[in-house]
């Protein structure tokens, strides 16, 4: 425990000069009689309760820094726990107008991936480049590997819009768009992707690395949105050649907002593996989606594919309470969850909460308030199911 305390010590002195020195910074920059450097920054820190059943816990604590000045941005993430160091992130972007380069450094406890990226933009074209060195070993014996993935993307006239992503000794070149692999679905589908995201983890939006600096992977996307008509086009290749395609197509309406739109999916062998439907209907304060999946049988029968289950999400917005609900049923048209959002605020806090119900009843209850003041956020969250807790945190972050 001496170990413990001492840790939160250096952690919580690390806080006391980084807003100290940062406030300075800020008000000599603000105070100078020349123009300002345009000085932002924040400080978080959050703590992490884990019960280990039967009678144990654990507790996580991330100290976040970030600042950016003149263009040039730097942000770190320090996570311990009770058995002390786990992981160590480093982050900085230089902007120079038509131009962008990152790098990105993650230690996991030990060095485990280096990324650095360059993107360029000029005639509505963007380049970019990115060259990567991960351990996609193991602790015991690392194996570190180089990998590079290079997007050229332009958009054309009249909402056409195109983007290629070729991966050389990297896979899950999805991620670089931010893990969307059907562009309009996401879109419309946006009250699921909310509710999932509303207590989810953080996706890890990173490419995976694989032995050898080979073409390993394609993605070529192609967008339309024109004249209420939406269609898009993702199709991968691997070494084989095709391997997956994703298609949209459908249109979308003003006045009241209303979209329809049918998505199909196909294998490597030009076979359908998925087909979905969805609605999208916004009126007023009232926003309704349906969701009809269909996907290709695992056993041989005489269609070529299954109804696979349908969804129904619709939100409310009663003078600023916003009510979110999901319904879900599965292949056999039965109930299989709810996901029920009630989110508030009242100045200057903000509250949430998300109740899961599966076919045996309630499953789960995610909690949330914050309240902000003077540039200072304090929030708490909570997780329980019935079984009790199962995870607690608290913390803070202060911009500047």
């Amino acid at each position: 425990m001496p170990r413990i305390y001492s840790r939160l010590m250096v952690l919580l002195m690390l806080i006391v000069l980084s807003i100290t020195g940062g406030l300075a910074l800020a008000d000599d920059v603000c105070c100078s009689d020349g123009p300002g450097l345009g000085f932002s920054g924040s400080v978080g820190l959050e703590f992490t309760f884990t019960p280990i059943p039967p009678l144990s816990y654990n507790i996580d604590s991330g100290l976040t820094l970030s600042f950016s000045v003149a263009g040039f941005t730097f942000e770190s993430e320090t996570v311990f726990d009770l058995s002390g160091f786990q992981s160590q992130g480093f982050g900085a972007t230089v902007n120079l107008g038509a131009a962008q380069i990152f790098e990105e450094i993650l230690f996991d406890p030990y060095f485990s991936w280096n990324q650095l990226g360059v993107d360029v933009q000029f005639l509505g074209v963007q380049v970019g480049l990115d060259l990567i060195l991960a351990n996609i070993g193991s602790v015991q014996t690392p194996d570190y590997s180089m990998g590079a993935v290079l997007e050229l993307s332009s958009g054309i006239l009249c909402g056409f819009s195109i983007t290629t992503l070729t991966g050389f000794g990297a896979v899950d070149l999805v991620t670089v768009l931010d893990g969307i692999e059907a562009p309009f679905s996401h879109d419309l589908l946006g009250l699921f992707i909310h509710l999932d995201s509303l207590f989810g983890a953080t996706p890890d939006l990173r490419v995976t690395i694989v032995p050898g600096f080979y073409f390993e992977e394609e993605l070529v996307r192609l967008e339309m949105d024109y004249a209420g008509l939406i269609a898009s086009s993702s199709t991968w290749f691997d070494l084989l050649g095709f391997s997956k395609e994703i298609i949209e197509f459908g249109y979308r309406f003003e006045e009241p907002t209303l979209a329809f739109l049918t998505v199909v999916s196909f294998d490597d062998t030009i076979s359908i593996s998925g087909l979905n439907f969805i609605l999208d209907l916004q009126i007023e304060m009232v926003r309704f989606t349906a969701k009809t999946s269909f996907v290709a049988p695992t056993t041989p029968m005489p269609i070529p594919i299954v109804f696979d289950g349908q969804s129904f999400a619709i939100s409310v917005d009663i003078c600023g309470v916003i009510l979110t609900s999901e319904t879900d049923f599965d292949e056999t048209f039965l109930f299989e969850r709810q996901l029920i959002a009630l989110e508030a605020t009242i100045d200057p806090v903000h509250f949430a909460s998300l109740t899961s119900f599966d076919g045996s009843g309630f499953s789960g209850q995610w909690l949330r308030a914050d309240v902000a003041f003077g540039g200072i956020t304090l929030y708490t969250t909570a997780a329980f199911d019935y079984s009790g807790i199962n995870e607690v945190s608290f913390g803070f972050e202060l911009t500047f």
